[in-house]
């Protein structure tokens, strides 16, 4: 099973966007979601909830790996 970093990667570059452009959409530092997408930090569930519902993605799936799809 991947991580939360990686299921916030694949969210992000199924989008196109560059890690300035989703960090800047999410209102982190780039910095900051790179540690994510990294596994070094895990960003809080309010992050997750905002990014499940900025980029219509399930937030069980992205906070945990259940369900298959990513799509809400």
């Amino acid at each position: 099973m991947i991580g939360v970093g990686e299921r916030i990667r694949r969210v992000r570059e199924e989008r196109g966007l560059s890690v300035e452009e989703f960090s800047r959409a999410i209102g982190i530092s780039p910095k900051k979601l790179e540690e994510f997408e990294k596994g070094i930090s895990r960003p809080c569930d309010a992050t997750l909830v905002y990014i499940a519902k900025r980029f219509n993605v399930d937030y069980k799936w992205l906070a945990s790996g259940e369900r298959e799809t990513a799509l809400v």
